[in-house]
């Protein structure tokens, strides 16, 4: 029976592992510009505010894909949505490396934007939660995460090191992107011989087909809304951590060398923290809900504590400090969507609330730094308490939200039972 275990824990491993490996590739060329920046400029021969372009027509795709392909995610299998998303991907990153022309690029970049959203991001956010069983939903996220950012960061890593052989940059940069190529070929590889989809344990009723009245039970059920809200403060407090290396700078004086390095703790080495708030989820609480309301009450607490930090605190104390809502945001957002199984979903529309989960969840890139940018040009180092307090205002109010959803969840699930 043990051995039985081993090995079933181990294939476990290896499929989130696949997964993560394929998430941090597929997204890892519309996202080029962030590690190759000057040198596709310089391949492509075009302006900063054309590479900015690039990532408007992505962005554009993205948001009008969601919904959509949350639909077709729940009509198509799982594993067809991943490889032909995959397979889609591997031609426009083919097209993008033989032509290097910008008027193509728009067109590579708008396909990307669907091959990447549309049916790809709602399917493998359910492939995750279709491997393990429903005590084990915190824990597959936790590590699936874990495992795409640290293999996104190996990937890159890779594309450097390829286009190291090069001394042209524009050259260079055409290796990475065959590299790049390559490696999502054999993620499609992956899915294709080691995914095997099984059926989800969403609901009692395996056999169900979706039909498009299932949109407007999605629509009128309020956990659809209460989770999006969820993913969105998630999601806020996790990509606004980013501001704690100004804050490092400006008002506590440390140097931007020390700044740097702590950065780089905090936005890649927190991914290896994904795990333990599986862990939590998992072992401790056996909620994801109960877990949420606790690492939103303790994020809480932090920005409370921030805000009325004293001015003369060590730089060693206050280092640590603005590290903490980092760990707490890893070990939220790496499980948020953790918390579909309890909430008793059906499979056949849970890629619709994924899809409708992720455009409301994602709103804070579209305008939380335009807000607090806004502040800091206007207030100096005074913005900073502004932007903790909005903080914790969001800390809040996924606290609240993560209350009623469970709730809600735990009352259908009683009316259910009767």
């Amino acid at each position: 029976m043990e051995s039985t275990k081993s090995k079933l824990s181990l294939r476990l491993l290896g499929l989130l592992f696949i997964l993560g490996f394929v998430n941090a590739i597929m997204y890892s060329f519309p996202y080029v510009r962030y590690v190759f920046y000057d040198q596709q400029i310089a391949a492509m021969n075009i302006t900063n505010a054309q590479s900015g372009y690039l990532m408007t027509i992505y962005s554009f795709a993205m948001m009008a894909s969601m919904i959509p392909g949350g639909i077709l995610a729940d009509k198509v299998s799982v594993k067809k949505s991943l490889v032909w998303s995959i397979l889609g991907s591997v031609v426009m990153i083919v097209i993008y490396a033989l032509t290097m022309n910008f008027t193509v690029a728009c067109f590579v970049w708008l396909g990307v934007g669907l091959t990447t959203n549309f049916a790809f991001w709602c399917a493998i956010t359910k492939a995750v939660g279709m491997i393990g069983s429903r005590d084990q939903q915190g824990f597959c996220y936790g590590f699936y995460y874990a495992s795409s950012g640290i293999i996104s960061a190996i990937l890159n890593a890779v594309c450097l090191y390829a286009s190291s052989f090069k001394e042209d940059p524009a050259e260079s940069f055409i290796v990475a992107m065959w590299v790049m190529a390559f490696g999502t070929l054999l993620a499609a590889l992956l899915v294709i011989f080691f995914f095997k989809e099984k059926a989800d344990d969403f609901s009692s009723s395996e056999d169900e087909k979706f039909k498009f009245k299932y949109v407007g039970a999605v629509l009128k059920n309020p956990l659809t809304w209460l989770i999006s809200l969820l993913v969105f403060c998630s999601y806020g407090l996790y990509t606004s951590v980013s501001y704690f290396s100004p804050y490092l700078t400006d008002v506590l004086g440390i140097s931007l060398v020390s700044s740097s390095v702590i950065s780089i703790v905090r936005s890649n080495l927190m991914n290896l923290l994904s795990p333990l708030g599986g862990y939590f989820v998992d072992k401790i609480f056996k909620s994801s809900t109960k877990w949420y309301v606790i690492a939103f009450g303790i994020t809480s607490l932090i920005y409370i504590g921030v805000m009325f930090m004293p001015a003369g605190i060590g730089s060693g104390v206050a280092t640590a400090i603005s590290l903490l809502p980092s760990a707490i945001a890893m070990m939220l957002y790496g499980v948020i969507w953790s918390c579909l199984k309890e909430c008793n979903f059906s499979a056949v529309y849970t890629g619709t609330i994924i899809g409708i989960a992720s455009i409301i969840g994602y709103l804070p890139d579209s305008f939380f730094y335009v807000i607090f940018g806004n502040w800091m040009d206007n207030y100096g180092n005074n913005a900073y308490k502004m932007i903790f307090g909005f903080l914790l205002t969001i800390a809040i109010v996924g606290m609240m939200a993560s209350i009623l959803v469970h709730y809600i969840s735990h009352k259908q699930k009683k009316a259910k039972a009767v």
